[in-house]
Protein backbone atom coordinates (compact mmCIF):
# COMPACT_ATOMS: atom_id res chain seq x y z
CA UNK A 1 0.00 0.00 0.00
CA UNK A 2 1.26 3.51 -0.72
CA UNK A 3 4.44 4.56 -2.47
CA UNK A 4 7.60 2.42 -2.60
CA UNK A 5 10.07 2.76 0.26
CA UNK A 6 13.86 2.59 0.72
CA UNK A 7 16.53 2.88 3.42
CA UNK A 8 19.90 4.63 3.30
CA UNK A 9 22.31 2.85 5.64
CA UNK A 10 25.98 3.07 6.47
CA UNK A 11 28.44 3.71 9.26
CA UNK A 12 28.35 7.20 10.83
CA UNK A 13 30.50 9.62 8.80
CA UNK A 14 30.35 7.44 5.68
CA UNK A 15 28.35 9.74 3.40
CA UNK A 16 24.81 8.83 4.44
CA UNK A 17 23.92 12.51 4.90
CA UNK A 18 25.23 13.39 1.44
CA UNK A 19 23.10 10.62 -0.09
CA UNK A 20 20.08 11.70 1.95
CA UNK A 21 20.52 15.30 0.82
CA UNK A 22 20.71 14.32 -2.84
CA UNK A 23 17.53 12.28 -2.58
CA UNK A 24 15.79 14.97 -0.55
CA UNK A 25 16.58 17.39 -3.39
CA UNK A 26 14.87 15.06 -5.88
CA UNK A 27 11.40 16.39 -6.80
CA UNK A 28 9.82 12.92 -6.59
CA UNK A 29 11.33 11.73 -3.30
CA UNK A 30 10.54 12.40 0.36
CA UNK A 31 13.16 11.54 2.97
CA UNK A 32 13.11 13.23 6.39
CA UNK A 33 15.93 14.31 8.71
CA UNK A 34 17.68 11.61 10.70
CA UNK A 35 15.50 10.38 13.56
CA UNK A 36 15.59 6.65 14.48
CA UNK A 37 11.96 6.20 15.48
CA UNK A 38 10.79 3.35 13.24
CA UNK A 39 11.80 0.46 15.49
CA UNK A 40 10.42 1.95 18.74
CA UNK A 41 7.13 2.78 17.04
CA UNK A 42 6.99 -0.63 15.39
CA UNK A 43 7.57 -2.38 18.73
CA UNK A 44 4.79 -0.40 20.39
CA UNK A 45 2.15 -0.87 17.66
CA UNK A 46 3.11 -4.10 15.88
CA UNK A 47 0.37 -6.10 17.59
CA UNK A 48 -2.43 -3.92 16.24
CA UNK A 49 -4.22 -6.10 13.70
CA UNK A 50 -7.00 -3.75 12.61
CA UNK A 51 -6.25 -0.08 12.20
CA UNK A 52 -9.63 1.46 12.92
CA UNK A 53 -10.17 5.11 13.81
CA UNK A 54 -9.45 4.54 17.50
CA UNK A 55 -6.09 2.92 16.87
CA UNK A 56 -5.08 5.49 14.27
CA UNK A 57 -5.83 8.37 16.62
CA UNK A 58 -3.89 6.58 19.36
CA UNK A 59 -0.93 6.33 17.00
CA UNK A 60 -1.13 10.05 16.22
CA UNK A 61 -1.48 10.97 19.91
CA UNK A 62 1.61 8.94 20.73
CA UNK A 63 3.65 10.72 18.08
CA UNK A 64 2.57 14.17 19.20
CA UNK A 65 2.81 13.49 22.93
CA UNK A 66 5.47 15.79 24.46
CA UNK A 67 8.42 13.99 25.95
CA UNK A 68 7.28 10.53 24.87
CA UNK A 69 10.43 10.02 22.82
CA UNK A 70 13.94 11.40 23.25
CA UNK A 71 13.44 13.80 20.36
CA UNK A 72 10.19 15.47 19.42
CA UNK A 73 8.94 13.89 16.19
CA UNK A 74 6.83 16.91 15.17
CA UNK A 75 9.73 19.31 15.79
CA UNK A 76 12.29 17.30 13.83
CA UNK A 77 10.06 16.15 10.97
CA UNK A 78 7.87 19.29 11.03
CA UNK A 79 4.67 17.34 10.47
CA UNK A 80 1.28 19.00 10.22
CA UNK A 81 -0.93 17.06 12.61
CA UNK A 82 -4.20 17.80 10.83
CA UNK A 83 -3.14 16.77 7.34
CA UNK A 84 -1.22 13.77 8.70
CA UNK A 85 -4.24 12.54 10.65
CA UNK A 86 -6.53 13.01 7.67
CA UNK A 87 -4.16 10.98 5.48
CA UNK A 88 -4.08 8.12 7.99
CA UNK A 89 -7.84 8.05 8.45
CA UNK A 90 -8.24 7.63 4.70
CA UNK A 91 -6.38 4.32 5.10
CA UNK A 92 -8.65 3.12 7.92
CA UNK A 93 -9.09 -0.69 7.98
CA UNK A 94 -6.80 -0.98 4.98
CA UNK A 95 -3.27 -0.46 6.32
CA UNK A 96 -0.52 -1.88 8.51
CA UNK A 97 1.93 -0.35 10.97
CA UNK A 98 4.45 -0.34 8.13
CA UNK A 99 2.10 1.80 6.03
CA UNK A 100 1.71 4.29 8.87
CA UNK A 101 5.46 4.55 9.40
CA UNK A 102 6.04 5.21 5.72
CA UNK A 103 3.25 7.79 5.74
CA UNK A 104 5.00 9.50 8.66
CA UNK A 105 8.10 10.03 6.56
CA UNK A 106 6.04 11.03 3.55
CA UNK A 107 4.50 13.88 5.55
CA UNK A 108 7.84 15.26 6.74
CA UNK A 109 8.78 18.78 5.67
CA UNK A 110 11.38 19.49 3.01
CA UNK A 111 12.95 22.76 1.87
CA UNK A 112 13.04 21.37 -1.67
CA UNK A 113 10.15 21.69 -4.12
CA UNK A 114 8.21 18.50 -4.72
CA UNK A 115 6.07 17.16 -7.50
CA UNK A 116 4.42 13.74 -7.47
CA UNK A 117 6.00 11.63 -4.70
CA UNK A 118 7.16 8.37 -6.27
CA UNK A 119 9.41 7.19 -3.44
CA UNK A 120 9.74 7.65 0.33
CA UNK A 121 12.95 6.99 2.22
CA UNK A 122 14.59 6.80 5.64
CA UNK A 123 18.18 7.54 6.62
CA UNK A 124 19.53 6.46 10.00
CA UNK A 125 23.08 5.03 10.26
CA UNK A 126 22.27 3.31 13.55
CA UNK A 127 19.82 1.05 11.71
CA UNK A 128 22.71 -0.62 9.90
CA UNK A 129 23.04 -2.93 12.90
CA UNK A 130 19.38 -3.97 12.57
CA UNK A 131 19.54 -4.89 8.90
CA UNK A 132 17.91 -8.30 9.25
CA UNK A 133 15.04 -6.87 11.30
CA UNK A 134 14.39 -4.20 8.70
CA UNK A 135 14.36 -6.83 5.95
CA UNK A 136 11.67 -8.74 7.80
CA UNK A 137 9.61 -5.73 8.81
CA UNK A 138 9.75 -4.11 5.35
CA UNK A 139 9.85 -7.09 2.94
CA UNK A 140 9.47 -4.90 -0.15
CA UNK A 141 11.87 -2.09 0.78
CA UNK A 142 15.07 -1.29 -1.09
CA UNK A 143 18.37 -0.69 0.71
CA UNK A 144 21.20 1.60 -0.37
CA UNK A 145 24.31 0.89 1.70
CA UNK A 146 27.22 3.31 1.52
CA UNK A 147 30.73 2.33 2.59
CA UNK A 148 33.70 4.64 3.09
CA UNK A 149 37.41 3.87 3.37
CA UNK A 150 37.76 2.56 6.93
CA UNK A 151 40.75 4.80 7.64
CA UNK A 152 39.05 8.01 6.50
CA UNK A 153 35.88 6.93 8.30
CA UNK A 154 37.85 6.74 11.56
CA UNK A 155 39.47 10.14 11.01
CA UNK A 156 36.08 11.74 10.43
CA UNK A 157 34.76 10.28 13.69
CA UNK A 158 37.92 11.24 15.54
CA UNK A 159 37.75 14.86 14.35
CA UNK A 160 34.29 15.12 15.92
CA UNK A 161 35.16 13.38 19.17
CA UNK A 162 33.75 16.28 21.23
CA UNK A 163 30.35 15.64 19.63
CA UNK A 164 30.56 11.99 20.78
CA UNK A 165 29.00 10.37 17.74
CA UNK A 166 30.88 7.19 18.61
CA UNK A 167 33.89 6.41 20.78
CA UNK A 168 36.94 7.30 18.63
CA UNK A 169 38.97 4.19 19.52
CA UNK A 170 40.74 2.89 16.41
CA UNK A 171 40.46 -0.85 17.10
CA UNK A 172 36.78 -0.56 18.07
CA UNK A 173 35.89 1.48 14.99
CA UNK A 174 37.74 -0.90 12.67
CA UNK A 175 35.87 -3.86 14.17
CA UNK A 176 32.57 -2.04 13.68
CA UNK A 177 33.46 -1.19 10.08
CA UNK A 178 34.20 -4.83 9.31
CA UNK A 179 31.03 -6.03 11.03
CA UNK A 180 28.70 -3.66 9.18
CA UNK A 181 30.43 -4.09 5.82
CA UNK A 182 30.20 -7.87 6.05
CA UNK A 183 26.54 -7.53 6.95
CA UNK A 184 25.91 -5.37 3.88
CA UNK A 185 27.71 -7.84 1.63
CA UNK A 186 25.79 -10.78 3.09
CA UNK A 187 22.44 -9.06 2.58
CA UNK A 188 23.33 -8.10 -0.97
CA UNK A 189 24.16 -11.73 -1.72
CA UNK A 190 20.83 -12.88 -0.27
CA UNK A 191 18.71 -10.11 -1.82
CA UNK A 192 20.54 -8.78 -4.90
CA UNK A 193 17.42 -7.04 -6.25
CA UNK A 194 16.89 -5.10 -3.05
CA UNK A 195 20.43 -4.12 -2.02
CA UNK A 196 22.79 -1.65 -3.67
CA UNK A 197 26.24 -1.06 -2.18
CA UNK A 198 28.04 2.13 -3.17
CA UNK A 199 31.41 3.42 -2.05
CA UNK A 200 31.64 7.01 -0.82
CA UNK A 201 34.73 7.53 -2.96
CA UNK A 202 32.89 6.51 -6.14
CA UNK A 203 29.95 8.76 -5.30
CA UNK A 204 32.04 11.92 -4.88
CA UNK A 205 34.40 11.12 -7.75
CA UNK A 206 31.65 10.40 -10.29
CA UNK A 207 28.56 11.92 -8.66
CA UNK A 208 26.22 12.22 -11.64
CA UNK A 209 26.93 8.75 -13.00
CA UNK A 210 26.69 7.20 -9.51
CA UNK A 211 23.42 8.95 -8.68
CA UNK A 212 21.92 8.03 -12.05
CA UNK A 213 22.62 4.36 -11.27
CA UNK A 214 20.96 4.74 -7.88
CA UNK A 215 17.88 6.28 -9.49
CA UNK A 216 17.70 3.40 -11.95
CA UNK A 217 17.97 0.93 -9.08
CA UNK A 218 15.06 2.64 -7.31
CA UNK A 219 13.02 3.03 -10.49
CA UNK A 220 12.76 6.81 -10.35
CA UNK A 221 13.78 9.32 -13.04
CA UNK A 222 17.26 10.80 -12.84
CA UNK A 223 17.45 14.58 -12.58
CA UNK A 224 20.71 16.57 -12.36
CA UNK A 225 19.01 19.37 -10.41
CA UNK A 226 19.66 17.44 -7.19
CA UNK A 227 23.28 18.59 -7.30
CA UNK A 228 22.14 22.17 -6.70
CA UNK A 229 21.08 21.22 -3.16
CA UNK A 230 23.72 23.49 -1.57
CA UNK A 231 21.86 26.53 -2.92
CA UNK A 232 19.32 25.86 -0.14
CA UNK A 233 22.01 26.40 2.50
CA UNK A 234 20.27 29.33 4.21
CA UNK A 235 16.90 27.54 4.29
CA UNK A 236 18.50 24.44 5.78
CA UNK A 237 20.23 26.44 8.51
CA UNK A 238 16.95 28.17 9.40
CA UNK A 239 15.21 24.83 9.87
CA UNK A 240 18.12 23.26 11.72
CA UNK A 241 19.76 26.20 13.57
CA UNK A 242 21.96 23.97 15.73
CA UNK A 243 25.53 25.32 15.24
CA UNK A 244 26.82 21.74 15.07
CA UNK A 245 25.19 21.37 11.64
CA UNK A 246 28.05 23.29 10.09
CA UNK A 247 30.54 20.81 11.55
CA UNK A 248 28.70 17.50 11.43
CA UNK A 249 26.86 17.88 8.14
CA UNK A 250 29.07 20.03 5.95
CA UNK A 251 27.77 18.05 2.94
CA UNK A 252 24.57 20.06 3.32
CA UNK A 253 26.40 23.30 2.74
CA UNK A 254 28.73 22.75 -0.21
CA UNK A 255 28.79 20.98 -3.59
CA UNK A 256 29.87 17.35 -3.94
CA UNK A 257 33.67 17.21 -3.85
CA UNK A 258 36.60 14.84 -3.34
CA UNK A 259 38.24 16.82 -0.56
CA UNK A 260 37.69 14.13 2.07
CA UNK A 261 39.34 11.23 0.25
CA UNK A 262 42.67 9.74 1.45
CA UNK A 263 42.91 11.94 4.54
CA UNK A 264 44.41 8.96 6.36
CA UNK A 265 47.63 9.23 4.36
CA UNK A 266 48.57 12.41 6.22
CA UNK A 267 46.57 12.12 9.46
CA UNK A 268 47.27 8.58 10.70
CA UNK A 269 50.55 7.24 12.06
CA UNK A 270 52.22 4.22 10.51
CA UNK A 271 51.15 2.11 13.49
CA UNK A 272 47.54 3.28 13.17
CA UNK A 273 47.51 2.43 9.48
CA UNK A 274 49.05 -0.97 10.17
CA UNK A 275 46.45 -1.68 12.86
CA UNK A 276 43.56 -0.51 10.69
CA UNK A 277 44.76 -2.51 7.69
CA UNK A 278 45.09 -5.72 9.68
CA UNK A 279 41.66 -5.49 11.30
CA UNK A 280 39.95 -4.54 8.04
CA UNK A 281 41.77 -7.41 6.36
CA UNK A 282 40.15 -9.15 3.41
CA UNK A 283 36.97 -7.11 3.84
CA UNK A 284 38.97 -4.06 2.77
CA UNK A 285 40.26 -6.00 -0.25
CA UNK A 286 36.74 -7.05 -1.25
CA UNK A 287 35.61 -3.42 -1.17
CA UNK A 288 38.54 -2.30 -3.29
CA UNK A 289 40.51 -0.44 -0.61
CA UNK A 290 44.25 -0.86 -0.97
CA UNK A 291 45.97 -1.82 2.26
CA UNK A 292 49.40 -0.33 2.87
CA UNK A 293 50.44 -3.47 4.70
CA UNK A 294 49.07 -7.00 4.56
CA UNK A 295 51.63 -8.66 6.83
CA UNK A 296 50.05 -10.23 9.93
CA UNK A 297 51.20 -8.99 13.33
CA UNK A 298 50.45 -11.03 16.46
CA UNK A 299 51.00 -7.92 18.60
CA UNK A 300 48.35 -5.99 16.69
CA UNK A 301 46.00 -8.97 16.91
CA UNK A 302 46.30 -9.20 20.72
CA UNK A 303 45.87 -5.45 21.19
CA UNK A 304 42.80 -5.32 18.95
CA UNK A 305 41.09 -8.44 20.35
CA UNK A 306 39.39 -6.81 23.39
CA UNK A 307 37.67 -4.09 21.35
CA UNK A 308 36.76 -6.53 18.60
CA UNK A 309 34.97 -8.76 21.12
CA UNK A 310 33.42 -5.75 22.85
CA UNK A 311 32.09 -4.42 19.53
CA UNK A 312 30.40 -7.71 18.69
CA UNK A 313 28.83 -7.99 22.14
CA UNK A 314 27.63 -4.39 22.00
CA UNK A 315 25.93 -4.89 18.63
CA UNK A 316 24.27 -8.06 19.89
CA UNK A 317 22.94 -6.22 22.94
CA UNK A 318 21.65 -3.41 20.72
CA UNK A 319 19.73 -5.92 18.60
CA UNK A 320 18.23 -7.56 21.68
CA UNK A 321 17.24 -4.19 23.12
CA UNK A 322 15.40 -3.29 19.92
CA UNK A 323 13.06 -6.24 20.57
CA UNK A 324 11.87 -4.82 23.89
CA UNK A 325 8.49 -3.06 24.09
Amino acid sequence: MGVPFFFILGRPRSGTTLLKTLFDAHPNVKIPPELPIFLPLYQKFKHVKTWDKEHILSFVDHIFQPGELKHSIPDVLRINRVSFTEALLKMEHNCTIQDLLIKLNEHSYSVFSKREILLVGDKNPVYSVYMNRLINIFPKAWFICIIRDYRDNFISLKNLKDVILETPVLTLQMARWVYVTKLFLSCQTRFPDRFYIIRYEDLVTNPQESFAELCAFLSIPYTPEVFDYYQKKEDLLKIFPNPLIGRIHTSLLEPVNTGRIDLWKSQLTDLEVKTADQIAGKTADIMGYSRKTTKFSMTVWFKSLPMTVYGRILYRLMRWKSLLP
